[in-house]
């Protein structure tokens, strides 16, 4: 009598142990794929319209996920310069989660960097605010007018710009008015949107034959 319960006991064991074993190899564990479709990072100008590309999902046990993506595009602003991120995720039915990421990059264009400009200088030697004015030449390139407010006379100098989102100006060059007067300047867009707010921040050196003027810290803003 005892051998037999032992028999059943050991048969029982032994089936629980495989449905263990056997249910264990069943869970879904790999999470979905997502891969985007088009363009990463995908850019286009200020005030310009995001145009969705879409992705694609796969799993191994769910097969094509496509059409259950959740897309977030909520971070974009084609209204303001920046670099923004769309994810892109999906939901097996085992609950995993896979994701993708697009950057979406808004950029300045020249026509967006023309209008008046407001500089203030803080630095030893400062002279008092003073006004700007930036025209367009082509895609990559600008003019400014009277940088550095020389009591001489009028100045103009060629901006070149640059960068991932055209955020970067380079003046490095002579006073088309006076070639005497050289300037070499560094600036950074700051911040840049459709309601023309532009704000830069400027490093320049003039040098006029007789004098030379520095300043790290130059701001200006678009009025």
């Amino acid at each position: 009598m005892k051998r037999k319960n032992l028999i059943l006991k050991s048969a029982i064991l032994s089936l629980g142990l495989a449905f263990v074993i056997t249910g264990c190899g069943d869970d879904d564990l790999t999470d979905p794929v997502v891969t985007i479709t088009g363009d990463n990072p995908i850019v286009i100008d200020l005030g310009g319209t995001y145009t969705e590309l879409g992705a694609t999902a796969t799993d191994e046990q769910d097969g094509d996920l496509s059409t259950t993506i959740t897309i977030d595009a909520t971070d974009v602003n084609a209204n303001a310069v920046g670099k923004y991120t769309v994810v892109y995720s999906v939901v097996d039915e085992a609950g995993n989660t896979g994701e993708d990421e697009r950057q979406v990059w808004v950029r300045a264009t020249a026509d967006d960097y023309e209008g008046f400009y407001d500089v203030v200088e803080s630095c030893t030697g400062s002279i008092p605010s003073y006004e700007i004015e930036i025209q367009k030449v082509n895609a990559t390139t600008l003019k400014v007018f009277n940088l550095g407010d020389f009591t001489a006379g009028d100045t103009e100098f060629e901006i070149t710009i640059s960068g991932d989102l055209n955020e970067v100006l380079t003046i490095n060059g002579a006073d088309a008015t006076d070639p005497s007067t050289t300037c070499n300047a560094t600036g950074t867009l700051l911040q840049g949107s459709t309601s023309g707010s532009f704000d830069m921040n400027w490093s320049y050196s003039f040098d006029d034959g007789s004098s030379t003027f520095s300043c790290d810290d130059v701001s200006i803003t678009q009025n």
